[in-house]
């Protein structure tokens, strides 16, 4: 730590222990909360919760390899008997056929 950096943000008198990852301020034994192995201040806290708060949960992508688990075993049968050779299995596929 710096030697401005070696006393609490929030307690002058008390020496600072570490430094918040969000508001990159020194914080006291105190003032530190350590959440997954790093120290946050309160207001770093606040952050925290805001911007996870505001992450949008991201869309598992199932919908493709579901249809590719029930479809291709029905097109390879239909290939398998002669109805239809790759290229129109492909085909019929991408343009949403039956």
């Amino acid at each position: 730590m710096a030697i401005s950096q070696r006393f609490c943000t929030n307690h002058p008198e008390r020496p600072a222990i570490g430094i918040c990852v969000m508001t990159r301020k020194p914080i006291c034994g105190e003032c530190s909360t350590r959440y997954e192995g790093v120290n946050y201040s309160r207001e770093g806290l606040k952050l925290l919760q805001r911007q996870r708060a505001s992450a949008k949960p991201r869309k598992r992508k199932l919908l493709v390899p579901l249809l590719a688990w029930v479809v291709s075993p029905a097109l390879l049968y239909l290939m398998y008997l002669g109805y239809m050779t790759t290229a129109d299995a492909l085909m019929r596929l991408l343009h949403g056929e039956s």
